[in-house]
């Protein structure tokens, strides 16, 4: 029987590729049938697999490729330092990682001027929300009964949004989010569908909410970036 998804690789298969392959190495160690320092230093080669998979197979949108980008690169400057190719090591190129994080924040600037307003933004202000918390935080409830989603951002603080008063008119509802070192609570009514498709790296995207069983229930996709963070979504 043929499927429309294709073939798909996840982060656990990576990682299970990895435990597999180091057990064995080590295994053989122990019984003294090769020499485990010889192949540990490759281990670069799986940050690189994983990086390449957000990168092709990305399920946070940009940021997820933007992430996947970050790994390959840090993956590739350890590998060619075992490899003998390259001094150039993590030291040099940290502040490329702050370009990508930049670059991923103006794209999702971008993507709601493109797609959450359209082509002119909307008539009521309230249809769109915008917090922006730094070592703070950030409380709204909107009501809008034509909400069409937002961004919003927390370092080192927090934000909370409630729209359990709110309505969405279109099929579906956008909210850009990037977490470091903070959280971001959003509370949505209990006839909302949640689609979380953020990439959370050592953070957490996390759904707390009721899924209604109506397959025509409008719904709100949370997109965006968790670095040391979460974003939780309740009734």
């Amino acid at each position: 029987m043929s499927s429309d998804r294709g073939f798909r690789v996840s982060g656990q298969t990576i990682l299970g590729i990895a435990a597999l392959v180091f057990g064995v190495v080590f295994l053989l160690d122990n019984m003294d049938i090769l020499d485990a320092r010889q192949y540990v230093p490759y281990w670069p080669v799986f940050l690189i697999a994983f990086g390449l998979l957000r990168v092709f197979q990305p399920r946070g949108g940009a940021g997820s490729r933007v992430w996947g980008l970050i790994f390959v690169i840090i993956g590739g400057v350890l590998l060619l330092r075992t490899l003998g190719l390259s001094d150039i090591g993590f030291r040099e190129l940290w502040p490329l990682i702050l370009v990508l994080i930049g670059a991923s924040l103006l794209w999702g600037s971008s993507y709601r001027s493109r797609v959450i307003w359209g082509t002119t933004p909307p008539a009521d202000p309230h249809s769109l929300v915008s917090g922006f918390a730094v070592l703070g935080g950030f409380q709204r409830s909107l009501n809008s009964q034509d909400f069409r989603g937002g961004e919003l951002s927390a370092i080192m603080g927090g934000c909370e949004v409630d729209l359990r008063q709110a309505s969405i008119k279109e099929p579906e509802a956008v909210i850009n989010t990037f977490a470091f070192w903070g959280g971001i609570k959003i509370k949505v009514p209990t006839s909302w569908s949640v689609s979380l498709q953020g990439f959370p790296f050592l953070g957490g995207y996390d759904d707390k909410t009721s899924q209604p069983s109506d397959p025509t229930a409008k719904r709100l996709v949370i997109k965006g970036t968790a670095i040391m963070g979460g974003v939780e979504v309740t009734n």
